[in-house]
């Protein structure tokens, strides 16, 4: 088999990155799976959250413009805007809010009380409400990439695993569904980003992968499909409706290496603990579910997009940390914007040769162009 791309990884990164480089590039795609489904891991694992008012100021610009595009999309991708609240301290919430970009508003305390009974009896400083924020259908977001991308020739290959790569543009790989050669090889595959990199000589960019466990939670009292998602920034926990209960996240961070999405046996209790100190609505919420997934970070909790400095016609988009769902749209347009016009000299953000100069010290840095 032969193509001109080949995609590793059929979460958000690779399938929003074949659905907008097909645009654009008249060669052909063919994009690898080795599950069973696309998004089986942090894709399809995730809280489907659309968080516009994150901590690194380019990732809000990227998650801001995307959810411009999935509202004009609404429900070709199943975006609904119930708007977000994010408690904490004034200064955390000042840190992060940016009204020239996302419109947001400060509530009182007593008014989040109504419209979100489940915090009553939690303390907290202060409320940031954002009414374009909302929650994503994940599996109908992947499908409308991936259906797009193949509605201009794009290929996908389900169950077939990278196992080794030869070669340098054109690229040789075997994979469990026999050998392919790709001239462009482009990097999208989550947690086993590191392992693509390092069979095919690139850069060894500093990503770490950090398991997160979810819970559902029944039994809770007022419950409304269409109340708004709770974070906190200062307790570190989010939850918000789904499937008649309560989805609840304590925002754990526990690095793997160990790709294997199982349940760490004590986080059960480790809920329990936040409920009964900071939640005492929910103490009698029941357990429905927990599962875990992957959030898969740089070392400077920013995206990796862009051309390899190692080795040849090898692409980036990797680092996502959690952000894929909120992000993908404007990640998979900067991803095929950079990759049909790879001639900048100078480093844009988001660029893994911003990590030369940790693992080569001997380098001199580029300035960084902020956008």
């Amino acid at each position: 088999m032969k193509t001109d791309v080949l995609i590793v990884g059929a979460g958000f990164a690779g399938t929003s990155t074949a659905f907008h480089l097909s645009q654009h590039f008249s060669g052909s795609i063919l994009l690898i799976e080795k599950e069973e489904c696309p998004g089986f891991h942090a894709s399809g694992r995730n809280a489907s959250l659309v968080l516009q008012s994150t901590a690194n100021r380019e990732l809000r610009q990227v998650v801001a413009a995307s959810r411009t595009a999935y509202d004009e999309l609404s429900e070709e991708v199943g975006f609904e805007p119930h708007g977000s609240l994010l408690l904490g301290k004034k200064d955390q919430l000042e840190e992060i809010r940016e009204p020239d970009l996302i419109t947001s508003e400060y509530r009182d305390p007593q008014e989040i009380y109504r419209q979100v009974p489940q915090l009553k009896g939690h303390e907290f400083e202060a409320a940031l409400w954002t009414p374009s924020d909302g929650v994503m259908d994940i599996s109908l977001l992947l499908q409308f990439y991936l259906a797009g991308a193949r509605s201009r020739g794009a290929e996908l290959w389900l169950n077939c695993q990278l196992l080794n790569i030869k070669g340098e543009g054109p690229y040789r790989m075997e994979t469990s569904r026999g050998t392919i050669e790709a001239r462009y090889l482009v990097n999208a595959a989550g947690a086993w980003a590191q392992q693509v990199a390092r069979m095919a000589g690139a850069l060894q960019v500093p990503l770490s992968s950090f398991k997160r466990h979810l819970f559902v939670l029944d039994e809770v009292s007022s419950l409304t499909p269409s109340q708004p998602f709770v974070w906190s920034l200062a307790q570190n926990f989010y939850f918000r409706p789904e499937s008649g209960g309560l989805l609840i996240s304590i925002c754990d961070e526990e690095e793997t290496t160990s790709l294997e999405p199982t349940v760490s046996p004590d986080i059960s209790q480790a809920l329990a603990e936040l409920v009964w100190l900071e939640l005492p609505a929910l103490r009698l919420a029941t357990q429905r579910e927990v599962w875990s997934c992957f959030r898969t970070k740089a070392l400077d909790d920013s995206f990796v997009i862009g051309w390899d400095s190692a080795a040849e016609n090898f692409f980036w988009v990797a680092g996502l940390g959690g952000h894929g769902v909120g992000s993908s749209w404007e990640l998979g347009r900067l991803a095929a914007q950079r990759f049909l016009n790879p001639t900048h000299t100078a480093r844009q953000p988001f660029d893994p040769s911003r990590f030369e100069t940790t693992l080569h010290p001997e380098l001199t840095p580029q300035p960084l162009l902020k956008t």
